[in-house]
């Protein structure tokens, strides 16, 4: 699977000027097209799962990223997010933001990010 569809008017990814600009990735799995049942740490794996099939669809790869956000439902979930970024990014992780914010649809966390496009 490329990345998994737009929910709105917009693509999830753009290339563009040498960047990979990838849109808000949630933890949809992707087979299902649901949530994943279980705790915060699933959902959150799942959607940084999501966020690196998009960023490849692009071109690139997870060593090729430079700066996330991720927006998340409740701050208590904050180590959560830490260990799932470290989980992802074990060496040179990428620069980020993290918010507190209301998502839609039961979600409780999306990431978004650019990369920087491999030269061929």
């Amino acid at each position: 699977m490329d990345s998994l569809p737009a929910l709105g008017p917009y693509r999830p990814v753009v290339n563009a000027g040498g960047l990979i600009f990838v849109s808000a990735q949630t933890g949809i799995d992707p087979l299902t097209l649901e949530l994943p049942g279980g705790d915060f740490k699933t959902e959150c794996r799942q959607a940084f799962a999501n966020l690196l099939t998009a960023v490849r669809a692009g071109g690139a790869s997870a060593a090729d990223i430079v700066r996330m956000t991720v927006l998340y439902t409740d701050l208590a979930d904050f180590d959560a997010v830490n260990d799932v970024f470290a989980e992802t990014f074990p060496h040179n992780p990428p620069a980020r933001t993290a918010a507190v914010v209301q998502l839609p649809g039961g979600k409780r966390v999306a990431v978004d990010a650019i990369a920087v496009a491999p030269q061929p």
